[in-house]
């Protein structure tokens, strides 16, 4: 089953090495370490592709110029998967194979050698207790260089003594479970940057070792996982090397890869080695990123200050985004989007908005007055009024008559949240029912009018106890506006008129219940998020979900607002914050509980756009 793949070239180097021992150890955490800055690369990763879907991707990217940087097989759903990494760069002449057997992969090596092509990378892992090799070769120049596959432990490690004794430096290794036992593909090179590495290390090990030898000033280069026995196993390589700050995490469940790999997309991180393998517990991954367009202290900036925000605020979960003239510079989750499940946030995580919904129902009116009949001086009830033939006028609430379009999206209407008995509360959490149109006779003849119609002006800013005129009622009813004279539903609308045209198709009105979260809904914390938190009947006020890259999408796309504009949302179990500045700088957040305020979460997000010393020109939409 050993097989020995040797290939030398006629120019060693005589750069310092350092010779690796057998041990054990691997990351459980993200580390960041700076460095100098380097050009960004274009880049595409994908993963779960079988056989037939790698090679079209294969081909593909390809043809539009990537090269393949790294690739990885495992074993699901009883057949081969692959996980894969291309860069767009230039380089010499290069190849490679997948789905080869141990001497199927040791004839192609031959076949490719005697070609000039020089082995670069190569992974191995088994399906069905068979084993198989993906690799990549190159036609490049550099060192003496040799290989190996299908070693034992102590093979490989009896590989490393002896090459090293020779100068030769450990520079990739890919090790798998095959039949309860591991196996070990290694590269070697001669000379390079001083080096260590270890395996047979437990994810304990290994991130001790990671974490010792990141403050010796070494950058990991490779982490190979694998089973062994009922556990999980890691190998690994460090070089002491210059080069941008970078980062490494390890065993990522499967079901949670792509929220941690995008949450390093959307930060800017490009990743450098990607790695899926068979652990004890199902399909992991490992992967180490590079970042060239923040400073490392400006991400340190911005991790801390949403940290502290939460810890101060016993938040489980938290996303923001980040936009700087309509394009968007970062995005990233943090903490938890499900307690239970240990289900990690990312940018992808959709939350309640609450009354951030209200901007959207103001632009979609707005849509409305530009499109049709509708004019913001239009008549909500009454005689030839927009809702008059659905709703009567109460004898004793005549003045609803003279209410507006216009005075709803001001917050103008009359209405006060205080009832006929005095009883200071809200309509739309003091209503039980379900449905819209029981609301609003049940609110007309409860709640009278606290001022006539359009006469006292809403200025929550400059007046505090302009607050009662704040009507989530009014918003309810623009929703029955929208509804009335474009004859779809209120979200059927939106989503046609606004947030499709904008890319923000992933926004939709929330469920009640926690059995109807939508896919990728973060579970939501608070006495009340469901029970008296009603998003199917708050739809136009405060039932939206979305993302926070979603909403900068919208307010990117939209122009009713003001130049400078913010608005907050908060709910049993969620937070919202909205804002455009007018030194265009836009942000939006929302966190899965209501500890805390609003207004701290703006002031945090505030800090960060003010505080950081340079945000890179990139669009990331």
């Amino acid at each position: 089953m050993n097989s020995i793949i040797e290939q030398t070239t006629p120019r060693p180097a005589n750069t310092p090495y350092r010779r690796a021992r057998a041990a054990a150890w691997l990351i459980a955490g993200l580390t960041v370490l700076s460095a100098l800055p380097a050009s960004a690369a274009d880049w595409v990763a994908r993963h779960g592709l079988s056989g037939a879907q790698y090679q079209q991707a294969f081909d593909t990217y390809g043809q539009q110029g990537f090269r393949l940087v790294t690739v990885s097989g495992y074993e699901s759903g009883g057949g081969a998967r692959y996980a894969a990494l291309w860069q767009k760069q230039s380089g010499p002449a290069w190849t490679a194979r997948h789905g080869l057997t141990s001497d199927n992969y040791q004839s192609t090596f031959n076949d490719l050698a005697k070609q000039g092509y020089r082995l670069r990378h190569v992974n191995g892992y088994a399906v069905a207790g068979k084993p198989y090799y993906a690799a990549i070769w190159d036609k490049s120049t550099g060192p003496a260089w040799q290989a190996r596959h299908g070693l034992t432990a102590q093979q490989y490690q009896t590989a490393v003594n002896d090459l090293s004794k020779q100068g030769y430096a450990l520079s990739h290794v890919s090790a798998f479970d095959l039949d309860g036992t591991p196996r070990f593909a290694a590269i070697f090179e001669k000379g390079g940057p001083a080096w260590v590495a270890r395996h047979g290390l437990t994810s304990a090990q290994y991130q001790k070792a990671f974490d010792d030898f990141a403050k010796q000033g070494y950058r990991l280069k490779v982490v190979s996982g694998y089973r062994q026995g009922d556990s999980d196993r890691y190998a690994a390589i460090w070089t002491k090397a210059s080069g941008p700050q970078w980062a490494a995490r390890h065993g990522i469940r499967s079901v949670y890869y792509q929220t941690v790999f995008d949450n390093f997309r959307y930060q800017s991180w490009e990743p450098q080695y990607i790695e899926a393998f068979n652990s004890s517990t199902g399909v992991r991954f490992n992967g180490v990123w590079q970042n060239t367009a923040f400073k490392a202290k400006d991400l340190a900036l911005i991790d801390s200050k949403v940290k502290a925000y939460m810890q101060a605020n016993d938040i489980p979960g938290l996303s923001i985004a980040i936009s700087r003239n309509k394009k968007l510079v970062f995005a990233a989750g943090y903490g938890l989007a499900d307690k239970e499940k240990n289900e990690p946030v990312g940018p992808g995580h959709r939350f309640r908005i609450a009354s951030v919904s209200k901007p959207i129902t103001h632009v979609a009116t707005s849509k409305l007055i530009q499109d049709t009949s509708l004019q913001s001086d239009s008549k909500v009830f009454g005689a030839n009024s927009v809702l008059g033939s659905q709703f009567s006028t109460p004898s004793n609430n005549t003045k609803i008559d003279d209410i507006t379009v216009d005075h709803l999206i001001r917050h103008r209407g009359g209405w006060v949240n205080v009832n006929k008995d005095g009883k200071r509360s809200d309509p739309m959490f003091s209503y039980s029912g379900t449905d819209h149109k029981g609301l609003i006779e049940w609110t007309l003849a409860n709640y009278p009018l606290g001022y006539d119609p359009g006469t006292m002006n809403y200025d929550p800013d400059n007046d505090p106890d302009t607050n009662d005129m704040y009507s989530n009622f009014g918003y309810c009813l623009l929703g029955r506006v929208i509804e009335a004279r474009s004859g779809k539903s209120y979200e059927s609308y939106v989503r046609d008129a606004i947030l499709t045209p904008a890319g923000a198709s992933g926004m939709v009105i929330g469920g009640d219940k926690e059995a109807d979260r939508k896919p990728k809904e973060v579970k939501y914390y608070g006495s009340g998020a469901y029970s008296s938190v009603k998003p199917q009947r708050f739809d136009s006020h405060g039932g939206w979900i979305a993302t926070s890259i979603d909403l900068l999408r919208f307010m990117r796309h939209e122009t009713t607002l003001s130049t400078s504009y913010a608005h907050y949302g908060e709910m049993s179990g969620t937070m919202s914050v909205y804002r455009r500045r007018s030194d265009g700088f836009g942000f939006a957040a929302s966190a899965n509980t209501s500890n805390g305020s609003t207004q701290e979460m703006n002031a945090m997000l505030n800090a960060i756009v003010e505080e950081v010393s340079n945000w890179p020109n990139i669009d990331l939409f």
